[in-house]
């Protein structure tokens, strides 16, 4: 479609690797929207090309650098496993493609890099999908940490907890494996988005627990920013039961708390608050220890989902130009070289 008006036609995009995210979402998405014509998919297994032809009448191609050359497409996506990222990436800018990118973006640090210069030099978009900062869930509860209520961010935590006996490749280093990469691409993300870029910090132990590859499955992150905030990650796929919170927010005068998909905000007001002195005496007034009642406020309220992003609307409007694209590749960037800092400070995978 190169040449044509985009803003009056429907861009033409392509879709590489039939797996589960690219089929289940990507393809069943593009496939049905607004913005796109889902024109060509990429896949090494005959009968996955076969079916995408099939349901959505598209092209279908064994080889990934054929459908760029040969698909008319503006934009493809890449949803295939994290040690293809680099070369499909560099294929599609060579075909003057735009592109939006699986988690994580790459295996390494060095890598991710070599990707993002490359989408500066070829002048294409180049986002990648966070789909747990795209969430609804995420985006109400970053409104209202950002609202004031609970004053400045003082601590937070995040956790995710499930059991599973990973053997698929996702289970293996080889193919940059292990929920670090996996889980913590999304939860590290919204960690950073939540207390900023600026990290002082890092400790990191990795665990392999239940799965049966070689890869970590159970993470413990805690990180301190140059402003002191401090923030607690913890990803565990070796947890029977699940545990009563998936992102608690701490600020000077409140917190936020989110699980099962509802939010809780505590807050109260400073100014509400009486007078208080400190007390120099090593006697403390009645033998009591401090204590006072806050005039606390208590709002429970289920997800709003119209703070949805829709992640192919987004990439639609970066390629128009009308708006910028939501997960900017540089802050990915700075997300790989916490992975980064994070496999650096444990050393190792233990194996307890």
């Amino acid at each position: 479609m190169k040449g044509t008006d985009m803003a009056d036609k429907k861009l033409r995009i392509g879709v590489a690797g039939l797996g589960r995210i690219g089929w289940a979402f990507h393809c069943k998405r593009l496939g049905a929207h607004a913005d796109w014509t889902l024109a060509a998919v990429a896949d090494t297994e005959a009968a996955r090309r076969q079916e995408a032809v099939d349901t959505y009448g598209c092209q279908a191609f064994a080889d990934f650098t054929e459908m760029c050359a040969k698909g008319n497409l503006d934009a493809v996506v890449i949803a295939t496993p994290t040690h293809l990222h680099e070369a499909m990436v560099m294929t599609a800018f060579q075909h003057g493609l735009h592109v939006l990118l699986e988690k994580p973006m790459a295996p390494t640090y060095a890598e991710a890099e070599r990707i993002v210069v490359a989408a500066e030099k070829a002048g294409k978009v180049l986002t990648v999908y966070q789909p747990h900062r795209l969430g609804a869930y995420f985006q109400h509860l970053k409104s209202i940490v950002n609202d004031g209520r609970i004053g400045r961010v003082t601590m937070l935590q995040r956790g995710a907890f499930s059991f599973a006996r990973r053997n698929d490749w996702q289970s293996l280093q080889k193919y940059g494996g292990g929920m670090l990469n996996n889980y913590g691409a999304h939860y590290l993300d919204q960690v950073l988005q939540l207390v900023g870029y600026d990290i002082h910090r890092v400790w990191c132990c990795l665990q392999k627990v239940a799965s049966l590859g070689d890869a970590d499955d159970v993470v413990k992150i805690l990180l301190e920013l140059k402003g002191g905030v401090v923030a607690d990650c913890t990803i565990s796929q070796a947890t029977v039961g699940k545990l009563p919170y998936e992102i608690i927010v701490w600020g000077t005068c409140g917190n936020v708390e989110l699980f099962n998909n509802q939010i809780t905000v505590r807050w109260f007001d400073p100014a509400a608050l009486p007078a208080r002195e400190v007390n120099p005496s090593l006697a403390s007034t009645d033998r009591k220890y401090p204590s006072e009642t806050l005039p606390v406020q208590t709002e429970t309220v289920p997800v709003d989902p119209a703070y949805q992003v829709d992640v192919h609307t987004n990439l639609a409007q970066a390629i128009r130009g009308t708006a910028p694209v939501f997960v900017p590749a540089r802050q990915t960037l700075a997300l790989m070289d916490l992975l980064a800092r994070c496999r650096e400070s444990s050393a190792g995978i233990r194996v307890p």
